[in-house]
């Protein structure tokens, strides 16, 4: 029971580190909140609407890259925590049996 616990405060720690929900919610705002006013003229009107679409670009591959290495380590931290969770109970066999092993 315990290896379990275990393994969801790692999974949540995990989540909580990379803020996934907020990483979600925000996947195609401007990257660091860098938007460009549009101005009077044509031309500004058109250059600020390039610059942030390239902001709202890099926002969300810089966003994706880290749900996917969010996703990578909590899949990995659920694997630990299921090979904790069903070697935990044979923790005692293997100490006597190494135990017995090191005496004989």
């Amino acid at each position: 029971m315990r290896a379990a616990k275990g393994a969801a405060g790692l999974v949540k720690k995990v989540e909580l580190s990379f803020s996934i929900g907020i990483l979600l919610r925000t996947l195609f705002a401007p990257w660091k909140m860098i938007v460009t006013p549009p101005g009077r003229s044509l031309d500004d009107k058109f250059r600020a609407a390039l610059d942030n679409l390239v902001s709202r670009t890099v926002g969300f591959f810089v966003r994706i890259f880290s749900l996917i290495s969010a996703m990578v380590l909590l899949i990995g931290a659920l694997l630990i925590g299921a090979v904790a969770a069903v070697a935990w109970p044979f923790i005692p066999v293997l100490v006597v049996l190494s135990a017995f092993k090191g005496v004989f």
